[in-house]
């Protein structure tokens, strides 16, 4: 099987379009599922930051 790694940036990337994050987020768990697939989230926020977006928006672990 071959595993894919889903890197992204959040701040006006992945974060910045609630509603398209809505929809991304089944499609990205399903191909997680089916392929192992990892998620990574290339940022400059801080630790702390990402864990107050995080509180606030609904990103995949």
């Amino acid at each position: 099987m071959t595993k894919f790694l889903f890197v992204t940036d959040l701040d006006n990337t992945l974060v910045g379009d609630d509603q398209a994050l809505l929809k991304l987020n089944p499609l990205l768990s399903q191909h997680r599922q089916e392929h192992g697939t990892r998620i990574v989230y290339a940022t400059g926020r801080s630790h702390s930051s990402y864990h107050e977006l995080k509180a606030e928006k609904p990103l995949l672990d």
